[in-house]
């Protein structure tokens, strides 16, 4: 028929202990030091070379699952913030909100808009640092709107 299969080789936890620490210094081992550990472990290279390749495809396997833990974490949050952000927008809508009211209690709304740049006359009764106020305030008003 075929070739009779080699019976499954059960490692001592002395020599797993070895070998994973070996993985940990490195992921892949050269032949010399294949034959160093094999022999100080009474396995054969064979032994030590397939058991490396089993190991790196372990690792692999658990890195690609972390990351796509880690991706899916991330779009869940991202997720949250988008419906964060749909119930509270960043810009307030005009149409949802009442009248704004200025630190006096009147309503900006309400207030008479003065067109930029016009000033009053010599003779009015308004005095040049009421003038700088009322303006101010207009612009205070302006920046709300």
């Amino acid at each position: 028929m075929g070739k009779c299969r080699r019976p499954r080789t059960a490692f001592t936890s002395q020599q797993l202990l070895e070998l994973e620490n070996q993985f940990k210094l490195n992921k892949y081992l050269s032949r010399p030091k294949r034959f160093e550990v094999a022999t100080s472990l009474m396995l054969t290279e064979t032994q030590v070379k397939i058991w490396f390749q089993n190991r790196r495809m372990k690792w692999k396997r658990s890195r690609k699952a972390k990351e796509q833990v880690a991706q899916a974490e991330a779009e869940k949050q991202r997720g949250v913030s988008k419906a964060a952000e749909k119930l509270l927008p960043s810009e307030p809508q005009r149409q949802e909100q009442g009248p704004e009211f200025n630190r006096h209690g009147a309503s900006v709304e309400l207030l008479p808009r003065r067109p930029a740049g016009l000033g009053y006359s010599p003779g009015s009764s308004c005095s040049g640092e009421e003038e700088e106020q009322i303006s101010s305030t207009d612009r205070k008003i302006g920046s709300a709107l």
